[in-house]
């Protein structure tokens, strides 16, 4: 089972994951994303500088001379600082309001779309061919549930509240804050749009396993997919 992401649109995204578990389809500007499903054993696997605007009127016969000495007075002076924008691959996911510190992995996907696990089960996934944490667009960084009663990294993520921080470290040092929005639950087989997409504002979303489990096939029936906005770097 997999979850469809139809288009490039609205930003409500979906679940996935974990090696048991059913498949979670993205579509990412024609790609096919899928989080593989088990929540037991993992798969092996600018600046955009904006030029400073300085914008002068002058008075009439306005002579500017040599180092900017001017006979006129300019006016409307504005200048527009340039805008960093994040191109380091995420290190360390921080949540401190469930006890999450853990390394992020990059995972990509496999031949038939489905997203690579963590290699460490305890450690997160970021889906790598998608925005960098702070970057515009949609980062999605996945983690196990676990199983009940053998909880791992994300077990506790429909617990956060609107408002609360996550804290994501990049390997050029530099934190990533963004802070919860929603939380929702997806159907496995079933997608919302936008999942991963590039563009828009800096979004993060988080997705693990939730919903009945079947002791059977160590699998869960649904997604939890939380969304968070941009607060800032540091």
């Amino acid at each position: 089972m997999a979850i469809t992401w139809p288009r490039l649109g609205r930003r409500l995204r979906a679940p996935a994951h974990l090696a048991g578990e059913a498949a979670v389809l993205v579509g990412v500007i024609g790609i096919t994303l899928a989080f593989s499903s088990s929540d037991g054993s993992p798969n092996n696997g600018v600046v955009d500088p904006v030029a400073p605007v300085a914008r002068f009127v002058p008075a009439p016969l306005v002579h500017f001379g040599w180092m900017g000495a001017a006979l006129g007075k300019p006016v409307n002076v504005t200048y527009v600082p340039p805008v960093v924008v994040p191109t380091s691959p995420p290190a360390t996911i921080l949540i401190t309001s469930i006890n999450v510190h853990r390394p992020v992995e990059p995972v990509g996907v496999t031949s038939s779309g489905q997203m690579y696990q963590p290699k460490n089960l305890w450690d997160a996934g970021w889906y790598k061919y998608g925005p960098t944490p702070g970057a515009p667009g949609d980062a999605v960084i996945e983690g196990h549930a676990g199983y009940p009663n053998a909880p791992l990294l994300f077990a506790r993520i429909g617990q956060l509240k609107s408002g609360d921080q996550i804290v994501i470290v990049l390997a050029d040092g530099t934190h990533q804050t963004f802070l919860v929005q929603s939380n929702a639950v997806w159907r496995a087989g079933t997608s919302p749009p936008g999942l991963g997409e590039p563009y828009g504002p800096p979004m993060l979303t988080l997705i693990t396993c939730t919903g009945p489990f079947d002791a059977q096939f160590k699998t869960y029936a649904d997604r939890l997919v939380v969304e968070a906005t941009y607060a800032g770097q540091s």
